[in-house]
């Protein structure tokens, strides 16, 4: 059976989630390119941001009879339905993407998540950079628009197919598979991302615990000690954080003020943490007793 993929990059106009101003995409059909797409967007904040436009040179007033999100959806949702999807930072790329849909009143598609920098950094693990720039250099492919979201999925998708011919990998799936490496989730009222570039190397290992592999932060007066905790937590092939994000798993919150905490009355963590819940974000946040509890149940 072939294998599809869809390899798209954005480019965003400010610092507001939903600002999509242009989006590339390249399906892959076993390793060979047969579909591409470009469009620019016209977000609905359309303020001018110095930074962002020195790195992709599109002004707000070049957008303004481009079409909406939501209109260029309808043209390219087909893209990401029931697809194997990827680009060069997944976890934040998606998050553009939920949070457009979110604005646009459009239920998450369902789809499977990789990503060419977790790959890399597996792949690769000597190199000291990991943007498109310097992979298209390490792999000699072809970066013609450094930042013209076409041009970077295109790129994007070269990367990807170099780093699977190179390790005699046939399919992507076959990567993820033997490598024990979870693709990330998105359906509709869910989403869970790939784990994050900088855990990649730690994680290519059989899951040993319920927990292996997860994102765990702790919050609030605990009643055992942190460093007991996080020892515990590593020994379960899990992995601390020190802030709720888009990769958390699970938020720890110590026992003696879980009733409040639990609820988002004066912390800043569970507030983050039930805001990404509502998103649909697989996170749950639990006492430091049931915590302990998870870890010991093997």
């Amino acid at each position: 059976m072939s294998e599809y993929i869809t390899v798209f990059d954005i480019e965003i106009l400010n610092n507001d989630p939903t600002s999509i101003c242009s989006i590339g995409i390249v399906v892959l059909k076993d390793k060979r390119v047969v579909d591409t797409y470009y469009s620019l967007v016209k977000p609905h904040n359309l303020t001018f941001d110095k930074y962002r436009y020195g790195v992709h040179h599109i002004r707000p007033k070049s957008l303004q009879k481009e079409r909406s999100f939501k209109e260029v959806w309808e043209e390219i949702h087909h893209f990401f339905e029931d697809m194997i999807v990827v680009s060069h930072d997944v976890q934040n790329d998606m998050a553009h993407i939920r949070a457009c849909l979110k604005q646009a009143h459009i239920p998450y598609p369902t789809l499977r998540m990789s990503c060419t920098n977790v790959i890399a950094h597996i792949l690769s693990p000597e190199l000291e950079k990991y943007n498109i720039a310097d992979l298209s250099e390490f792999y000699n492919v072809p970066l013609n628009d450094a930042h013209n979201a076409l041009s970077d999925a295109k790129a994007c998708a070269f990367i990807l197919v170099k780093m699977l011919n190179n390790n005699h990998y046939d399919t992507l799936l076959s990567f993820h598979e033997q490598m024990h490496l979870e693709l990330g989730v998105m359906k509709p009222g869910y989403y869970k991302n790939i784990i994050s570039p900088d855990h990649a190397l730690l994680a290519l290992h059989p899951l040993v615990h319920p927990l292996s592999n997860m994102s765990i932060v702790f919050t609030g007066k605990l009643h055992n000690e942190r460093a007991e905790l996080e020892k515990m937590t590593h020994q379960a092939h899990a992995f601390v954080a020190r802030e709720v994000n888009s990769h958390t798993n699970y938020l720890v919150v110590g026992m003696k003020d879980y009733k409040n905490a639990r609820y988002g009355n004066k912390n800043n963590k569970v507030k983050k943490a039930l805001s990404l819940m509502k998103a649909g974000q697989d996170l749950k946040i639990i006492s430091e007793y049931e915590y302990i509890k998870l870890i010991k149940a093997v």
